[in-house]
């Protein structure tokens, strides 16, 4: 029920489900280019950092104090959507401000894909988080914490595997080879490339992309309606492109850490095609 309650990108996973009384706050919407739209975007942070601290005050005010503020570095479900490191440093410091535990979500972001291995490492904070939880790329359901979060007493936090060593085991080698095969710089070099040549192909079809974005290889662009974006999914996949669709109108591009830039090069020409068949 906490994880149904704090999800809001698919109303059919939460139908039927009771849910808390947990107050909801946007998540910054900026415009692009970035370069472009800097006062607007600035403002909009600003909209968003204040709406979350009115909600804190409110539902003290109701007598429930709000425990915790949960957030993606990157959210990625709902869209796609990025926020600024300003943002991030100055939404830790409300929640430090107000005793609120600060939980980063790294489940899509974690491990590698951004650039860094994990994304709030972009932020340039000694304190980050109070809480990190993670999954997908390393292999697991998992979370860190501060040490005066630990539970004070056993079985506090319990399930029948108390996770899985295997999985440890597995996840030990995947970050030796991580580290032999210098895969961060490998995506921070495929992922500029990536970008580049979604700038490139925004430019050539203008009608039917926009807002091309990422850090890393974690990028996604924004299709003209969804009806267009489904039907370019669908495109992709009959040549051999496992592409995803997140928000209303966006495709999201998810690549290993093993993508390479000549991996960019071969996607970008079939995906190319694709719009070309579409203008």
């Amino acid at each position: 029920m906490g994880c149904l309650a704090t999800t809001h990108s698919k109303v059919i996973h939460k139908l039927d489900i009771p849910s808390f009384d947990w107050p909801v706050a946007p998540f910054p919407r900026l415009k692009y280019p970035l370069e472009e739209f800097t006062r607007e975007n600035a403002q909009e942070e600003a909209r968003c950092l204040e709406e979350v601290e009115d909600s804190i005050v409110k539902w003290r005010q109701k007598r429930k104090p709000v425990a915790g503020i949960i957030i993606e570095p990157i959210q990625a479900e709902g869209g796609d959507n990025h926020a600024s490191p300003d943002f991030f440093r100055s939404l830790r410091n409300i929640a430090r401000k107000h005793g609120c535990a600060f939980h980063v979500d790294e489940i899509q972001t974690g491990g590698g894909c951004t650039g860094k291995f994990w994304a709030h490492e972009h932020w340039g904070m000694d304190d980050p988080a109070d809480i990190v939880s993670f999954s997908k790329k390393l292999l697991s359901g998992g979370y860190y914490q501060k040490d005066e979060l630990q539970a004070d007493k056993p079985y506090r936090i319990f399930n029948t595997w108390m996770g899985d060593p295997s999985k440890n085991l597995f996840l030990a080698e995947v970050l030796n080879v991580i580290r032999r095969e210098n895969l961060l710089e490998e995506v921070t070099r495929s992922g500029k490339a990536l970008l580049n040549g979604l700038y490139e192909l925004q430019a050539q079809y203008p009608g039917l992309l926009s807002r091309a974005r990422g850090q890393g290889t974690f990028c996604a662009i924004d299709l003209c309606d969804t009806a267009t974006r489904d039907r370019l999914l669908l495109q992709a996949r009959d040549k051999g492109v496992h592409l995803g669709g997140c928000g209303d109108v966006s495709i999201r591009f998810r690549p290993a850490l093993v993508f390479k830039e000549y991996h960019v090069h071969i996607f970008l020409n079939i995906f190319n095609d694709i719009l070309a068949q579409n203008k």
